[in-house]
């Protein structure tokens, strides 16, 4: 499945859809949408519910934006991360470092 990433607004979270595996060829691109939306004061999900892979080049551009959005004030999280990208952001620790919620729903309500 080839990647994809949309990003669009949902009350006041700015929602960063992605789809296929996050890995070294697809993490550019998530990169190059996910970055510029983190700004001061920002809120943005990235919702994983159509993205069954995740290598380390997919975790080191989320934990990039995580780090950005940290430290200019903004806020990043994750929501609904299927069975084996949660397990890759439970051992690699990145869970406890980005909320991650079950579902978009969960996320909208958790901030």
């Amino acid at each position: 499945m080839e990647f994809a990433v949309t990003a669009s607004f949902e009350g006041d979270l700015q929602v960063v859809a992605t789809q296929g595996d996050l890995d070294v060829h697809a993490a550019p691109q998530l990169s190059s949408i996910l970055m510029p939306l983190v700004q001061p004061g920002s809120k943005v999900v990235i919702e994983m519910s159509r993205t069954p892979f995740m290598d380390s080049s997919g975790l080191a551009a989320i934990v990039e934006a995580g780090a950005k959005a940290r430290d200019v004030d903004g806020y990043l999280c994750l929501a609904a991360p299927g069975d084996r990208v949660g397990k890759v952001l439970e051992i690699t620790g990145v869970d406890t470092l980005i909320d991650v919620f079950d579902s978009l729903e969960s996320a909208q309500l958790g901030r």
